[in-house]
């Protein structure tokens, strides 16, 4: 067992090493093959949490952490300065402080509070906080444990108990890799083996039997942001005609925000009724203040709105902005931008009915939160549709990141999932999570590709996030064990 350790010694010795060892995990996350392998660097971290005292166990996590966030939104920086300039690098430096400390913290309890009992406790404490910071509006899922496994068969348990069951095999995985009791490491295999033979006989998707046109425009979005101009509309519906002359289709999907104004108003409700079939599009709507939204149109006539629930934290609300509004002023001066106000949330969760089609619609960053989809199909969506516009991401890995979040969305539910993006990524992804017809980035046009629909409800729809919640209970029986055990001891 400690022969794999023997090389990397170096690694516990050095502070320089752990942030190293957390920037290799981040590099490859999510979207390298060499994901699986997030238990290994885990494991050197988890040994090493139970060897220190709680204060240097979140040094210790904190480095690791902050050198995970840092290679895995290596993209963030970037993709923000287009809008924040300079600031962009002072969010983005705050953000990852923050992530890591959330993990710092949770190994620094986990061992004050476990002690002797901290190896096992840390994957429960880890399933805990990877669901509390992906919760409220605040919630931030990128890094969340679960999705190592995204391109592995393990990750088909999703439609059991979610992502967050397949990060509490991983961070066990962990756990029994350093290990010294066998009847743990014989039942961490077990259970791995258990989840391999599920996600290798699963039945396969039914076959798709119709057609979604995906049309990305590939806008600027900075061009947005200066103001919308009605050659976007007439943008679409050209890539959208000449794309239904292609190849027929049932259902055609714009992105997020693709239209300048909402079709329930006259000039965008005549235009729209050149698309001869039904439609989902993004587009602002002003109802008590601004939406992010997509409505179902059928020729030309709005038939449902579903507003964003899900907004990015500092980009499309701001905390406090009337408490705050001197210092948010001040911050936006700095920065050269307009006495911004963000985005209203939306507060209903509903599927989009366009005759038999129920759509549910997840609006780009709430693909990323297995709640959104599963209330979602709940409510009776047979089919999942993200309009999104990540042209922000630019070239960097956060599109692919993206990408790779949702598509866990259909083996949690089991739903097919169809993607239109502004410059991509537009998709097709099956209930089993395989990429069925995936487009280029970065060009316009529109694309056709194959779909179907599902009534199925998955133990993960109908129970929902049940796996931190069982970790939740076993660490309070952990530590009351500890408890009495000390009790006894001193007695």
């Amino acid at each position: 067992m400690r022969s794999w350790l023997a090389p990397l010694r170096w690694v516990w010795r050095s502070d320089v090493g752990w942030a190293a060892l957390g920037g290799g995990l981040g590099a490859v996350f999510l979207v390298s093959a060499l994901s699986w392998l997030a238990p290994l660097p885990l494991a050197l971290l988890f040994r090493e949490i139970t060897r220190r005292t709680p204060t240097r166990a979140f040094t210790l996590t904190w480095l690791f952490g902050a050198g995970f966030f840092t290679a895995h939104l290596l993209w963030l920086p970037s993709s923000l300065s287009g809008f924040l300039g300079p600031g962009a690098v002072i969010l983005s430096a705050l953000l990852i402080a923050t992530l890591a400390s959330f993990w710092g913290l949770t190994a620094a309890l986990t061992r004050r509070l476990l002690g002797p009992a901290t190896l096992w406790g840390l994957p429960l404490a880890w399933s805990v906080m990877d669901a509390l910071r992906a919760t409220g509006p605040f919630g931030f899922t990128w890094g969340s444990l679960g999705y190592a496994w995204a391109k592995t068969p393990l990750v088909q348990v999703a439609d059991l108990g979610g992502t967050a069951l397949v990060g509490l095999l991983v961070a066990l995985s962990a756990a029994a890799l350093v290990s010294g009791r066998r009847l743990g490491r014989s039942a961490v295999l077990g259970a791995l083996l258990l989840a391999a033979g599920y996600g290798l006989t699963r039945p396969s998707a039914p076959e798709s039997t119709q057609q979604v046109l995906l049309v990305q425009g590939n806008i600027d979005p900075r061009l947005k942001a200066v103001g919308r101009r009605t050659e976007e509309l007439t943008h679409y519906l050209n890539l959208t005609a000449a794309g239904l002359r292609a190849a027929p289709a049932t259902l055609v999907v714009w992105p997020e925000t693709a239209a300048p104004q909402a079709p329930t108003t006259a000039p965008v409700r005549r235009a729209l009724t050149a698309v001869p079939v039904p439609l989902l599009l993004g587009s602002p709507t002003q109802d008590a203040g601004l939406r992010n939204s997509v409505y179902a149109v059928q020729a030309g006539q709005p038939l449902g709105r579903q507003d964003k629930r899900q907004l990015v934290p500092f980009g499309e609300f701001f905390p406090a902005r009337t408490a705050l509004d001197g210092v948010y002023r001040a911050v936006f001066s700095g920065l050269g931008l307009p006495p911004l106000t963000g985005t209203v949330p939306g507060t209903t969760t509903q599927p989009l009915a366009l005759g038999t089609l129920r759509a549910g619609v997840l609006i780009c960053y709430e693909s990323t939160f297995p709640e959104v989809a599963r209330a979602l199909v709940a409510r009776g969506a047979n089919l999942l549709v993200t309009a999104s516009n990540d042209a922000w991401f630019g070239p960097s890995s956060g599109a692919e990141q993206h990408f790779q979040m949702g598509r866990v969305r259909a083996i949690e539910t089991r739903r097919w999932w169809v993607r239109a993006g502004n410059d991509g990524i537009s998709a097709a992804v099956d209930p089993q999570g395989r990429v069925v017809a995936r487009f280029p980035r970065g060009v316009a046009g529109a694309f056709t590709a194959p779909y179907g629909t599902a009534e199925t409800r998955t133990l993960f729809v109908r129970w929902g996030d049940w796996a931190p919640l069982l970790a939740g209970i076993g660490l309070a029986l952990v530590w009351s064990r500890q408890r009495w055990l000390t009790g006894r001891r001193a007695a």
